[in-house]
Order: C-alpha cells, then structure tokens, then sequence
C-alpha cells in the first residue's frame, strides 16, 4: 500500500513527527514491514527524529551512505533502466524499529536535484518499495512541488495532518475533494482544551469519527524528535500506567495507530475489489468504529506489543489537488 502523510498548513500539524510515531506504534500493533522516505529535504526530516546526531554524523561521514545509497541509489537503478533485487532495496535503507520499519535517507542530494529526478520517478520508486515492504509512507512537502502531487495521486491513502485552526480547516475542505476521497485524518499537535475538538470537526464536516485520530501535543515527546529518541520514547512509554505524565498522549497516538491500521484495511480490499475502476470510494463505512475508543487501544486487542525478540504545504490551489 501507497501512503503519502502531507498537510495544507504547514509547521502546524507536524506531519514528520506524526509519521515517525505512527509508523512505530503501527509496527508495534500489526507486525508488518514498512518503508519510510521524503521528498524534501529540510533539516527536521525523519532521518534526525530517528537516530540521534551522533549516529547521524558518523553515517554521513564514516561510511558516505547519504551519498552513495538510500533514495539516490534507487534512482540511479530507475535511471539505468536497472532490476532492483528486495536485497538492494533493504540495503540502501536503514532500520529503524526491529526489521519492520526502514528509513531510505535521501542519499545526498540537494533540495532541487531530489525534486527533479523524483519527480521523473516518483511512481517507479513507490511501486519498486511497495513490492518489497508492503507498505510505504511519504512525508510530503506542503509546498507546490510537482512530484507532491504526482505522489498524491498514486497514493491509496492519504493521510491529511489537520490543525486545529479554523481557516486552514476551512481552506482544506473547500478546496481538496479529491484528496478527501482517500483521506483519513490526523488532528496533530491536538490540545482537548481547544474550542475546536475533534468532536466538533467530526461533526461539521461530516466526517465518520474513526476515519479521525489525534496526535497531542507533548513536550517529552517534542523532545525525542529533536533529539532522535523517538524509538526509545515510544518503547519506554508504550505500556505506562495512568499515573504517568505521558499515558495521554500514549494513549491517543495507539489509538491514532489503530485506527490507521483499519483505514489501511479498508482501503487496501477497496483496492482489490476496485481493480480497473477509475473512481474509488469511500470507505470509511468498512471501518469498524469499535476502536474509536482510548480504553480499547490500552487493554490488549489492537494496542498489544506484538514482538518476536525484546526490541529496543500548502495546496497547490482551490480545485487542483494534483
């Protein structure tokens, strides 16, 4: 499956972190391999919320793996014209959680060469992963880059990052009806104290309320993005108790993972019952509304730790998705 995580409100909703925190929590819940990349290269990317910057340097410097391997590699095989084995693609990435969920790094290029060679191969690269993982998820750039919306329309799931900000709501869907087609929805840095709450945007857009999870704002969790900790953060608060000061967000980002995971489901049976279709659906109705709430994902069922081993922009205009 072909997810994209992007947003219409950009530095508000924190797509990069959410998708590092889903993409762990997921593989936690549902055992699965994915693979993680991005088509842009700011300085907060997944690379610096995964490792921290030691282990970042010592990559770049030490073995020249942001030069000769990740996304620049695959490209190169595109280029070429190349086979490209499941063996090459696991080893121009880097795991990041137990062999389940991979993070292919840029590999050296610079913000307008990545831009122009993934905008020439953008469905190559996403087709090539996604025979080898299963699953991959692209942190896009909210900015108007053609090979955004090239990876928008080839996604089967686009998860929108919301905020809750009445305007960009409102500028969101007024503007993007092909995007909601396929969309499920992440409230990140989501405060309950907001007189805008997921209720209220479930309710005034008419949207089904598993199809909606949330991301609370935290600053421990703040923390570990900015320090590459995001691993052990998720490991360490995973199963605490009520008592602790991070339980709350815990408890909303499982929740948020299983309700992905469903999405995922429903999307992904509408995919094969769909083939030859030019038009998908809506398929929020296939999703069941039992995990819609926070005691599920914390009393076993989808929120248990499932392991063999101990572990450690803006749109691109009204009407224009694409």
């Amino acid at each position: 499956m072909k997810v994209a995580f992007w947003s219409n409100s950009p530095g508000k909703s924190g797509v990069t972190g959410n998708l590092s925190c889903i993409s762990i929590l997921s593989a936690m819940i549902q055992p699965s391999k994915m693979v993680l990349f991005e088509n842009h290269s700011n300085i907060n990317n997944l690379g610096s919320m995964f490792l921290n910057q030691n282990s970042y340097d010592k990559l770049k410097e030490e073995n020249s793996y942001f030069v000769e391997n990740g996304l620049g590699r695959i490209l190169n095989c595109c280029d070429m014209g190349d086979d490209v084995s499941s063996g090459i693609v696991l080893r121009t990435c880097l795991s990041v959680f137990d062999q389940r969920v991979f993070y292919l790094p840029p590999g050296g290029m610079n913000r307008d060469l990545l831009e122009f060679r993934l905008n020439r191969h953008a469905e190559n690269v996403m087709d090539l992963l996604e025979q080898v993982c299963g699953t991959v998820c692209v942190d896009l750039s909210s900015s108007s880059l053609e090979s955004s919306r090239k990876i928008l329309k080839e996604a089967d799931l686009i998860v929108v990052n919301l905020c809750q900000n009445d305007q960009l709501l409102s500028h969101f869907f007024r503007n993007f009806s092909e995007i909601r087609k396929k969309a499920f929805y992440i409230i990140g840095n989501y405060d309950p104290e907001s007189i805008i709450r997921k209720s209220d945007i479930v309710r005034r857009f008419g949207i089904s309320g598993s199809m909606v999870g949330t991301i609370p704002y935290n600053r421990r969790f703040a923390d570990a993005l900015t320090k590459g900790n995001v691993v052990t953060y998720l490991l360490k608060n995973f199963s605490c108790g009520a008592d602790n000061i991070n339980y709350e967000f815990i408890s909303a980002a499982k929740e948020t993972a299983c309700l992905f995971e469903q999405a995922k489901e429903a999307y992904s049976k509408e995919k094969i019952g769909g083939e030859g279709s030019e038009k998908k659906g809506d398929p929020s109705h296939a999703v069941s509304s039992g995990g819609n709430s926070v005691s599920d994902t914390r009393e076993g069922g989808c929120g248990h730790y499932q392991t063999g081993r101990n572990s450690q922009g803006t749109g691109t205009g009204a009407g224009t998705e694409w």
